[in-house]
């Protein structure tokens, strides 16, 4: 990791031996990822978040520790709820006649909500190739019935799962149609809620917590050559993806004006050649 930087090399440190090495450079180029803007900072400050790099919000995207203020895009992040905190609270739910004990039956009215609650069971779930939580279940020793002792052995893994969502253009885009979406529908979902069902309380949540859907990314290489990954593990590298990143990076574009811009932009420098009299 780079430890310091002067006006003539940089000094990185090695990990694995805590070895100091300098380099010389002529001109450097620092590209380390994003900060936080001051206004966030202060906010932060205000609400109490002031151990953390950005801001937390819930499922929702509501800011943790505010009401009705939410929080999208390279500002904050979601903290999701762990399983093992609730996993006492969701085995009550799901035992309905108090016994102390679960059948696959007992979880028929549950399963939908904890998967939708705790998105990590769902990816647990894939990376175990298990068809659904069902399955979870009878593959537990072939036991008929389990404990809260026995369910919390069965999904002590699932919190493994759990990821921080990309600070990425694509993840900010899904959260504004999803706001914007929940803020449109706000007066129908108070008189019927949608989500899930409340495990800390009773009743439902008014909207389905966001879910992020990655429908792939683009890196250009330079040359006029882009690499892709899409869904399905589907990969191309070279012109013609070039291209395609051309096509998804102009429908993009928020108005056909800067479309029209950005377009004719690209024909004058594949036409002409870069302009390099501004640097």
């Amino acid at each position: 990791m780079v430890v310091k930087v002067s006006d003539r090399e940089i000094s990185t440190k090695e990990r694995s031996t805590g070895q100091t090495v300098t380099i010389p450079y002529g001109m450097c180029v620092w590209a380390t990822g994003i900060g936080s803007r001051p206004v966030v900072m202060d906010f932060m400050k205000q609400i109490g978040q002031t151990n953390r790099r950005i801001l937390a919000t819930d499922e929702w995207l509501r800011v943790e520790g505010c009401k009705e203020i939410y929080a999208l895009g390279d500002c904050a992040t979601v903290n999701q709820r762990s399983v093992m905190e609730d996993i006492s609270i969701i085995f009550s739910k799901a035992d309905k006649n108090n016994s102390g004990t679960l059948r696959v039956e007992d979880f028929k009215e549950v399963i939908q909500d904890i998967c939708e609650r705790y998105p990590q069971v769902e990816l647990y779930l894939k990376k175990k190739q298990l068809k659904n939580f069902n399955a979870l279940l009878k593959n537990s020793e072939e036991v008929a019935e389990i404990n809260i002792e026995k369910f919390k052995k069965l999904l002590a893994e699932v919190d493994s799962q759990m990821k921080n969502l990309p600070a990425t253009a694509q993840v900010a885009a899904q959260q504004g149609s999803y706001l914007a979406d929940c803020f449109n529908r706000l007066q129908i979902c108070e008189a019927n809620p949608e989500g899930p069902l409340r495990f800390r309380g009773t009743g439902r949540h008014r909207f389905h917590p966001f879910r992020y859907r990655h429908l792939g990314q683009f890196a250009p290489l330079g040359g006029e050559q882009t690499a892709a990954q899409l869904p399905g593990d589907w990969v191309s590298i070279g012109h013609s993806t070039q291209w395609l990143w051309y096509s998804v990076y102009a429908s993009k574009l928020v108005s056909w004006r800067t479309r029209v811009l950005v377009v004719s932009d690209w024909i004058r420098r594949s036409t002409f050649g870069r302009d390099s009299s501004r640097i």
